[in-house]
């Protein structure tokens, strides 16, 4: 489809995109007058008529030729339209060449990169979608339960006021979640990235964690234990952090038995900062763990009955992702407990690809 572009960009004097039309152009007017020479030359008699039609059939044919070298050099931009049109009609992602120093080359690449960049934030949008999407129907549904609860048992005074301080915290932590998210939000920083990334006090963060989760610990008389040091930093979008590690001590005491622990230890290996979330409970065998980091897998019911929506795992992984870190899911099988690793690098990383 580019052939004559691709051609004509490998000679050196044409560097610009408007040398090629003028170098074909200058070809294309000339091509006559060269015929018409040769002609001259070479030819023993010239009458007007003959001459008259050798000029004509040059001209023409010359013009047709260079119509039909000029729009082959139009396929480049040609192309970035097509790519444009199939990505806001089709939301195809298009593999532009960039290959070309000129005008065109540049533009191709221009487009390229910002058909990447459009796709990016159009996968962070449905992202944060996801976010808001678990954030809201998990405490909905805990809201529901204990509403059911209380209409059933609401009589029973001491469940009653331990149902409604887990009601207090489940609206405490929904109003600090939208809180965060509008600041996100107003701030333009939806985007986990290096720009958004800061350091962060990981023994700090952690307690926070534990706190916003204390009377869904204490409903359970689960022990969680941060055996963090102060001295640990780590680097990262702050509500990212506390999202994944919410979400992974949330299914800990889901899926703990009462009086239960989880540990919260660390551990430095190969650059990054180790974090491991382990419980004693229901642990899981090999077929659950192939699908625990799946969208919307349908969970699995907590000691207590607890509902899931299927979503935590898999938003932590991908915000994991995004630090350039790993999330690990480690077990012995059923009944022999659960422990999760988040690796998160160090140091910043930035990616120099781009």
């Amino acid at each position: 489809m580019m052939k004559t572009y691709h051609s004509l960009s490998k000679l050196s004097f044409l560097k610009k995109y408007s040398y090629k039309f003028l170098f074909i152009a200058f070809l294309g007017i000339h091509i006559p007058l060269l015929g018409l020479v040769f002609y001259a030359l070479f030819a023993t008699e010239i009458s007007t008529s003959t001459f008259i039609l050798i000029t004509l059939g040059l001209t023409l044919g010359a013009t047709a030729l260079t119509l039909k070298i000029l729009d082959s050099l139009l396929k480049p931009i040609i192309l970035g339209k097509i790519a444009l049109k199939n990505y806001v009609e089709q939301n195809i992602v298009p593999n532009l060449p960039h290959e070309y120093s000129d005008e065109v080359g540049e533009m191709l690449k221009n487009i390229q990169f910002t058909i990447l960049r459009l796709d990016e934030i159009n996968k962070e949008k449905e992202e944060v979608t996801e976010l808001i999407s678990h954030d809201l129907r998990t405490p909905i549904a805990q809201t529901l339960q204990i509403i059911g609860f209380l209409k059933e048992n609401g009589e029973r005074l001491q469940e009653r006021q331990s149902n409604l301080d887990l009601l207090e915290e489940i609206a405490s932590k929904q109003l600090k979640f939208l809180e965060d998210m509008l600041r996100i939000l107003k701030t333009k920083q939806i985007e986990i990235g290096v720009k958004s990334f800061e350091a962060l006090s990981a023994a700090a963060l952690i307690n926070e964690v534990i706190d916003n989760n204390k009377t869904a610990l204490n409903q359970k008389g689960v022990k969680a234990i941060n055996t963090l040091s102060e001295s640990t930093m780590m680097y990262g979008h702050q509500i990212g952090l506390k999202q994944i590690f919410d979400i992974l001590l949330s299914n800990a005491i889901k899926f703990s038995q009462e009086s239960g622990e989880i540990y919260f230890k660390e551990k430095t290996s190969n650059q990054f900062l180790e974090i491991t979330v382990e419980d004693s409970g229901v642990g899981f065998d090999e077929s659950i763990e192939k699908v625990l980091f799946k969208k919307f897998v349908p969970g699995h019911l907590g000691t207590n009955g607890e509902l899931s929506t299927g979503l935590g795992l898999y938003l932590a992984k991908r915000i994991v992702e995004k630090h350039n870190g790993l999330l690990e899911p480690f077990s012995d099988g059923k009944g022999k407990g659960a422990s999760f690793k988040v690796s998160i690098p160090l140091e910043i990383q930035i990616d120099t690809s781009q």
